[in-house]
């Protein structure tokens, strides 16, 4: 109840030529961002992160997104609140942008 965006999961999801995607989704997608955030701080918008997931939040309506993607749908990449930041990617698996992620997280006095 923390984040209200509704969870869903990729596999009730149609591609544009009427086939299922693919779950779980692996791979790289830009993400851009939708807010100004400390932890974007020296992360270029559209950067791309490394994605392993079968189930995503929505990005439509969501006030609280961060950070948006696309995979059959958008999704929300990032999301946050008060003190919290969260991703649907793995920062660990996402190259330099991941580690300055993590960096920033560190760094972040969480305002």
């Amino acid at each position: 109840d923390v984040f209200p965006a509704q969870v869903r999961f990729f596999g009730h999801k149609l591609t544009e030529n009427g086939k299922r995607l693919k779950v779980p989704h692996m791979g790289w997608n830009q993400v851009q961002q939708a807010q100004d955030h400390p932890m974007w701080h020296k992360i270029a918008n559209n950067e791309r992160f490394y994605f392993v997931h079968s189930y995503y939040a929505e990005a439509e309506g969501n006030a609280d997104i961060a950070g948006r993607t696309r995979y059959g749908v958008d999704l929300a990449a990032a999301v946050a609140k008060g003190n919290i930041f969260a991703v649907q990617f793995h920062p660990e698996k996402s190259a330099d942008a991941g580690l300055q992620l993590l960096k920033n997280f560190v760094n972040w006095n969480g305002n």
